[in-house]
């Protein structure tokens, strides 16, 4: 099979863009409660960057560490652990994202063909059977939203009125990076809840983010003072929950100004420490030492089968009903797919299409 293998650690992507290497095809015989799947899309995310930053290549375990999180396939064979699993059959199609733990010992989704636990994958929908390539959308994105969900429903005093009734009815929430893979999912199941939902975006995504649901958009390239705005735009009902999906740090220290003081301040993107530096200076460090008189939390997403199956129903339901897909690559093009996604500017997701 071909696949693309990391060679260095770091962000810098090889100006020669390197066909795919060939690496020696998947065992035929499959163990365990592993299936083995016939790759048709790859989905790229910021995370794939930070794991090829931070986990060295080098280590004896990651030999030939391949690329890629998300994927979308067709299951060629199951092993006898998983041989009673109902994605096991031979030709249905199925999606998920690999686990940390799979990562880390070197696999990845960036191949032709994959061995995965059954319990990682869920089965394509049956809305997307006619476009399998947005089945991407149930990985690593719909599953960090559905975590963001989970999370915020979890204390009884947690999002002002969602922790206390457990019902999104008239709870105002704020989206930033409204137009991204999770922000774009999240709007749509937070309104489809019945949430009132304020996206941050830019001008040029404004009316895709409104097409999704939004009942107001903020261009963040607009205002010279964003949080200003935010706070003025509020001043009559101010916020019961923020969801940073960009890893603005301003937003949050500012947000006495805009989030009610029994809201709640969700992050998923940890930065350039890997979540260290905003898990130390926002969610751990009190208030009488300079902290920001908020709750915040970071959040960190192991994906599962049970994540998959989540958002599929969130599909099957009609919460979510668009999956949105900024572009599409060849294999060849994995290179310039991962500059598309290191840009910051994707719509939704990124995807490789492994074959043909």
């Amino acid at each position: 099979m071909r696949a693309w293998t990391v060679t260095q650690t770091g962000l810098t992507l090889d100006p020669h863009r390197p066909a795919p290497s060939t690496t020696a095809a998947a065992a035929a015989a499959v163990t365990g409660n592993n299936l083995l799947l016939r790759v048709l899309y790859a989905g790229l995310n910021p995370a794939d960057l930070a794991l090829m930053a931070t986990i060295p290549s080098w280590l004896p375990w990651r030999r030939n560490p391949l690329a890629g999180l998300d994927f979308v396939g067709e299951v060629l064979a199951a092993g006898p652990g998983a041989s009673s699993s109902e994605v096991a059959k031979p030709g249905t199609l199925v999606c998920g994202a690999l686990g940390v733990r799979q990562v880390f010992f070197g696999a990845g989704t960036l191949a032709e063909v994959l061995v995965v636990p059954a319990d990682l994958v869920a089965a394509v929908p049956k809305q997307l059977l006619g476009s399998p390539r947005a089945a991407v959308g149930l990985g690593v994105t719909g599953q960090t939203a559905a975590l963001v969900l989970r999370e915020a429903e979890a204390e009884a005093e947690g999002v002002g009125r969602v922790g206390r009734v457990k019902r999104w009815d008239g709870v105002r929430v704020l989206v930033n990076g409204a137009s991204g893979g999770v922000g774009s999912v999240l709007v749509q199941v937070l309104k489809a809840r019945g949430a009132y939902v304020v996206g941050v975006c830019s001008g040029m995504n404004a009316e895709m983010v409104r097409r999704l649901g939004a009942d107001e958009v903020i261009d963040y390239t607009a205002h010279q003072d964003l949080y200003s705005f935010i706070a003025e735009s509020t001043q009559d009902h101010r916020l019961d929950l923020v969801v940073d999906c960009v890893g603005d740090s301003e937003l949050y220290t500012r947000s006495p100004s805009y989030l009610r003081p029994d809201g709640r301040f969700l992050s998923i993107v940890g930065g350039k420490s890997q979540g260290i530096y905003p898990f130390l200076m926002h969610q751990i460090r009190p208030v009488i030492l300079g902290g920001t008189p908020r709750s915040y939390k970071i959040l960190g997403m192991g994906p599962s089968g049970a994540g998959a199956r989540e958002v599929a129903g969130w599909i099957e339901k009609g919460d979510l009903k668009e999956v949105i897909v900024d572009s599409e690559f060849t294999m060849d093009e994995v290179t310039t797919a991962y500059e598309r996604v290191a840009s910051k500017r994707a719509k939704g997701k990124v995807v490789v299409r492994m074959s043909e």
